[in-house]
């Protein structure tokens, strides 16, 4: 039951970060904006938009990834696997948190922290 729930949880990650992805490479300035609270004439910025892309793609790639292993993985590598890669979505969160907005404590630093917690015990 714990594993079902650790695979549930971690999918669900996956998929919010793949709503990051497009968020963050794809949205409108103002969408982005709200994302990340910041201003729009902020998020205009050339090297600020390239700095939120290359967020984007950690984040397409972290959910991309978490996918992966929970479809090709065999269930003993992939606990590991998913407390690795929740580590990093836990990881990033935090920065996140600090950097733009602490809702990104809720939104993916402790759902990070819950699924890692989750493979672990599973």
């Amino acid at each position: 039951m714990l594993s079902t729930i650790a695979v549930i949880v971690s999918l669900l990650i996956a998929l919010a970060h793949i709503y990051f992805l497009y968020i963050e490479l794809f949205a409108s300035y103002d969408t982005v904006g709200k994302f990340f609270n910041l201003p729009g004439k902020v998020i205009q910025n050339s090297i600020i938009q390239k700095f939120i892309q290359n967020l984007g793609l950690f984040s397409g790639f972290i959910g991309l990834v978490i996918i992966l292993t929970i479809i090709i993985v065999p269930s003993g590598t992939m606990k590991f696997m998913l407390i690795f890669l929740n580590l990093f979505v836990l990881l990033n969160g935090v920065y996140e948190g600090f950097v733009f907005s602490k809702r990104f404590f809720w939104y993916e630093a402790l759902p990070g922290a819950i699924a890692m917690l989750l493979a672990i015990f599973m």
